[in-house]
């Protein structure tokens, strides 16, 4: 995401830009997060009030760019009798949130006693309920739709975007700066320099291994903490959000997310392959624990996890202090004059802000000038001024579906997926031959969309389509029931041959192991 935001950026200030990624966009931190668009509650406990101001601000902002993905969400903040944290403590920090947050017209919060907290979500355990905290923060409905969005509108504002491309080396001159990189296409083979005259190191937690490959050490050798982070899924137990104090002194959320309930996070340091991440049993057992002090309910339980996901957080570096407690603002750190920039500490709810900070450094060190302009210009595939008022309008479909012949729940999907340019895919599933089809016997998902997908969003793996233009894999289904149907489909789309089709199932089906090896 910080990638995409600093590549959109620039691209929008008119600076030449090439985004590089080994993956595709968006497939490793970015998908593992919460799916949160948030000020941060616990970190007014770490007094960082800065960073909150700023979350909360992005978050106003995003409502505006991103109206389809970005969604108020409500919270509980359940507090019983043995709570590491009072009422006391709970109102005094909403109070902050409440007055950190810019503008006047929202949901205030409010501090509940245990018969109200109750009344909105009879799923809490009301044994030695002393009340709870009530307030809004956001849910991202899709954090890889809202990073594939920045890609998409750099490309549109001239920048060049390549998945499946590796960083072999970087290229000096004979004096000794850094003039470029060489990058090896991935499926192709092929390899090919580009020059620059800043390298921005936007690899999350890979930001040390590219920077010791460069041979940058101006700062050390090592100027990331990496800490993991697991997330299971459960059927849907709540209507709003639960935000729970830990027996440990965390915090964890239960997040309504399409028909699960999302729990997360854990938080340990984390020194293994950045590869083959997955959820460990003990990991999943913590959480389940820890959730069941607050939901007392039988589906809180190791046989009804759908399945889980597992990611690493790029931190900034801080000596002596635990996972949790590590500041989650972000940092720039400038090596080799300026001229190679690494980011670490990134916060998913403030890349807009620190690609439009790094942006005015970028432009200095050229030497040109240039205002950003990403706060103002929508994250929908339309790049237009973004209007509150005028994005919630085009939320309701009912006057669309007669028109088109879709139902309601496949339109419904297609503008929460593309925003104001679902459109484009309607149109194009009436002029292809079966466009309006269902991808999925589980999902709404049509075939226009695969089309849409690999014509116009970079798509180029079987992984792409199901987990990251569209919501099938990260369904209850996980695809399991249309992944060779949707394979076949992609094949004659990108020239694949019976060979590569077997091993794009194969890949897939080893992501879905993943998601499941805690069951070991």
């Amino acid at each position: 995401m910080a990638g995409a935001g600093v590549a959109r950026d620039l691209a929008l200030r008119g600076v030449s830009v090439a985004l590089v990624e080994k993956a595709d966009f968006a497939s490793a931190t970015t998908s593992q997060s919460s799916k949160l668009i948030h000020g941060g509650l616990r970190y007014l406990e770490l007094l960082d009030f800065g960073l909150v101001r700023e979350s909360l601000r992005e978050r106003e902002t995003l409502r505006r760019l991103a109206p389809h993905l970005v969604r108020p969400l409500p919270f509980l903040v359940p507090i019983y009798r043995k709570s590491s944290r009072s009422l006391v403590k709970v109102r005094i920090g909403l109070k902050l949130y409440d007055w950190l947050t810019p503008g006047r017209n929202r949901e205030r919060y409010r501090v509940l006693p245990p018969v109200d907290a109750l009344s909105l979500e009879p799923a809490i355990r009301a044994r030695d309920l002393r009340g709870a905290g009530y307030y809004f923060d956001d849910l991202l409905v899709y954090p890889e739709r809202l990073c594939l969005e920045n890609v998409l509108s750099a490309c549109r504002h001239g920048a060049r975007a390549f998945n499946y491309a590796y960083i072999e080396e970087t290229v000096r001159d004979p004096r000794g700066p850094i003039r470029g990189v060489k990058v090896r296409d991935l499926l192709t083979g092929r390899v090919a320099t580009l020059g620059a005259r800043i390298v921005v190191n936007a690899t999350g937690p890979w930001v040390d291994e590219i920077r010791a490959a460069a041979g940058v050490t101006d700062r050390g050798k090592r100027i990331l903490r990496r800490t993991k982070g697991i997330h299971c899924l459960l059927p849907r137990l709540t209507d709003r959000a639960i935000y729970h104090s830990t027996g440990d002194d965390r915090m964890i959320f239960v997040i309504p997310w399409r028909e699960f309930s999302l729990v997360g996070t854990t938080d340990s340091d984390f020194d293994g392959d950045l590869d083959r991440l997955h959820a460990t049993r003990d990991e999943v057992d913590y959480l389940l624990g820890e959730v069941r002090h607050a939901l007392p309910d039988p589906r809180v339980a190791l046989k009804e996890v759908l399945y889980t996901y597992a990611g690493v957080r790029p931190l900034s570096f801080e000596e002596g202090k635990r996972e949790s407690d590590v500041s989650r603002a972000h940092k720039v750190v400038a090596e080799e004059r300026g001229h190679f920039l690494s980011i670490t500490g990134t916060k998913l709810t403030c890349f807009r802000s620190l690609a439009a900070g790094l942006g005015d450094q970028v432009v200095r060190t050229l030497g040109r000038r240039g205002a950003g302009c990403s706060d103002r210009l929508a994250l929908d595939g339309t790049d237009d001024e973004a209007s509150k008022v005028e994005a919630r309008a085009w939320l309701d479909v009912s006057g669309e579906a007669a028109m088109t012949g879709l139902d309601r729940e496949t339109l419904e999907t297609l503008v929460t997926t593309y925003g104001r340019a679902w459109t484009r895919v309607t149109d194009l599933s009436g002029k292809l031959a079966g466009g309006g089809e269902r991808l999925c016997p589980s999902n709404p998902d049509i075939v226009a969309e695969l089309h849409h997908a690999v014509q116009d969003e970079l798509a180029v793996s079987l992984q792409d389509v199901l987990l990251r233009r569209t919501g099938i894999g990260t369904s209850r289904c996980q695809g399991l029931d249309c992944a060779e149907a949707i394979g076949r489909r992609m094949a004659p789309l990108l020239g694949w041959t019976p060979r590569r089709l077997q091993a794009e199932l194969e890949a897939y089906d080893a992501h879905v192991v993943r998601s499941h090896k805690f069951r070991e």
